[in-house]
């Protein structure tokens, strides 16, 4: 949970527009009183680049940077590779191999984090 009270978001609570940030995504509750978004809270720029947040998870539905999505949305992989993020065994977006998921029940991981279990 990230909580604050003025600039609050799941990832960046105020971005000045010094880097951008991309293929990002954020699941946590966010709470706060004035400019609070689900990825970013205020954004100087539109510097947020094929970013997600979960707007069932999060409690939130707006956000200055980055675009909501269900649960479900969250946790498929088409959503991410439509967005051009590079997955495990696919090689459209790359040949990286920078993320995997475990459709339907998980979001997306680094590659580092697979596991034989998975």
């Amino acid at each position: 949970m990230v909580s604050g009270i003025y600039r609050v978001g799941g990832l960046v609570g105020h971005d000045v527009g010094a880097v951008v940030v991309a293929r990002c995504y954020s699941t946590g509750a966010v709470l706060g009183n004035s400019d609070v978004g689900g990825l970013v809270g205020s954004n100087g720029r539109d510097g947020i680049l094929h970013c997600f947040w979960d707007m069932e998870t999060s409690g939130q539905t707006t956000s200055t940077g980055g675009t909501g999505l269900t649960t479900t949305e969250m946790q498929t992989a088409s959503t991410f590779l439509e967005a051009g993020w590079d997955f495990v065994d696919e090689t459209e977006n790359g040949t990286d191999d920078i993320w995997w998921i475990l459709e339907g029940q998980d979001y997306p991981r680094l590659w580092w984090e697979l596991t034989p279990e998975n």
